[in-house]
């Protein structure tokens, strides 16, 4: 069973060991060591998550001296946490509106690197346990919401399918969902391994990495930029800082009041036997639930299934309730799992951090905090594919020394008012209601 439980503080704050992440059980990436003395660098990334791992690489594959430096080690926060999936698709198109081009520059870059996490893996040999079959969204029955969002993605360029029940079956292995649509371009990854492998890629193009170096101050000398941490210092004509929400940070405070953070919990059960497997999910399609989502779902390698959902309020730490609350979707879902022994192999929190109080509206932000001082951050749910993409866009802007021509723009941090309001609403209210649904048979 899952391993003892450390204080429920730890839980509630996201901030267990990354090791209880299920990405992390059967691996061990070397360690990088912590900066030490003084470094000179065209630009200095703060944040070893998906997104400074992709920013780093692209910047380095452009011949851009780049020094990233973490607070941990890479993938320590959100990136070594997540559900697993790629979305290759965004919720709503209405708040692209404010962005560059009322957001055609955005959707434009979002349809050429709809493969962009598989693309990465393949061009740099990163084994992330990744699997390109498919995103699901199942519902109960048929859905004009799912429907008019595939079509309007379709339109787009994006490979999408509605599927009937007699599609849908061979597929999800249960007679529960009679309608679905499949993303083609989505799939599943381990954002750990995919983050790490980033990471080492963009060493060997000559970036310099260093973990286990919290940054202190970020002061202007000259015309340049001094990051300070406990042990050394880089200077840099540019300073990118994608810190996970920016907390507890004593400079360049603000940033952390541009967001709304949302605390998540994940389980693995210990691997299934092929039996159960070849019923639950015989093609490892990442699958969601419309219209909650309460339970997504992918498999890994050795044949774990692994979900993520909103823990209750008081309760983050309750690793058995969580896996009971699954453990009933699953055998109301699929009858076959009710005689077979499924056990929790570990349970893991993170936090998230979003840009808006509305989650289909809760896109990245490309901040200019000063001159030459910016943030890409606030990725919220949307990390592992729109992470490695905004690197990627940010990189070739920040190249050109054209920040502003990012396709998110480059605006000024504006500060949230009620930034609790977000995590109170799920999981006080629609995350409870949502179990209850499902509890019920109504979603």
């Amino acid at each position: 069973m899952e391993k003892q439980h450390l204080h429920p503080d730890l839980y509630e704050t996201g901030s267990v060991p990354v090791e209880r992440s299920v990405w992390t059980l059967d691996h061990t990436p070397p360690a990088h060591p912590p900066l030490s003395g003084d470094l000179v660098a065209d630009i200095v990334v703060v944040g070893a998550g998906v997104v400074g791992a992709s920013l780093c690489l692209h910047l380095a594959e452009r011949g851009i001296d780049t020094v990233l430096i973490d607070a941990a080690q890479p993938a320590d926060a959100a990136s070594g946490r997540n559900a697993g999936h790629v979305q290759p698709y965004l919720l709503s198109l209405e708040p692209l509106g404010t962005l560059p081009g009322q957001g055609r520059p955005f959707l434009d870059c979002l349809i050429e690197h709809r493969n962009i996490v598989f693309e990465l893996c393949a061009r740099h040999g990163i084994d992330a346990d990744h699997v390109q079959s498919g995103l699901l969204e199942v519902a109960r029955q048929k859905s004009a919401a799912l429907e008019n969002k595939a079509k309007k993605w379709a339109g787009l360029g994006l490979d999408v399918e509605m599927l009937g029940a007699d599609r849908l079956r061979p597929l999800v292995g249960t007679d529960r969902y009679s309608f679905g649509t499949i993303w083609r371009n989505g799939g599943s990854v381990n954002p750990f391994l995919f983050t790490n492998g980033m990471v080492r890629a963009a060493a060997g193009f000559g970036a310099r990495v260093y973990g286990n170096s919290p940054a202190h101050a970020c002061e202007r000398q000259g015309g340049r930029w001094r990051l300070r941490t406990p042990s050394g210092s880089v200077l840099a004509d540019r300073v990118v800082l994608c810190t996970n929400g920016h907390v507890g940070a004593d400079f360049h405070a603000d940033l952390e009041r541009t967001q709304f953070p949302l605390l998540a919990c994940g389980l693995a059960t210990r691997p299934l036997p092929k039996s159960l497997l070849d019923v639950v999910n015989p093609t490892r399609t990442a699958m969601s639930q419309h219209p909650a989502g309460l339970y997504p779902m992918v498999v890994d390698r050795k044949g774990r299934l692994i979900t993520a959902t909103i823990p209750g309020l008081g309760r983050a730490h309750r690793s058995d309730l969580h896996f009971q609350y699954f453990l009933r979707h699953l055998r109301r879902v699929y009858p076959e799992a009710r005689d077979v022994r499924i056990e929790l192999e570990t349970y893991w929190t993170g936090m998230t951090h979003n840009s808006s109080a509305i989650y289909e509206k809760a896109y990245p932000r490309f901040y200019r905090v000063e001159d030459g001082v910016f943030a890409l951050m606030n990725f919220g749910s949307w990390g592992n594919h729109l992470g490695p993409m905004m690197g990627m866009d940010v990189a070739r802007a920040l190249a050109a020394d054209r920040p502003d021509a990012a396709v998110l723009g480059c605006e000024r941090p504006q500060q949230v008012r009620f930034p609790g309001l977000f995590s109170t609403k799920l999981r006080r209210f629609l995350i409870p209601s949502a179990r209850l649904a499902d509890r019920f048979g109504l979603v």
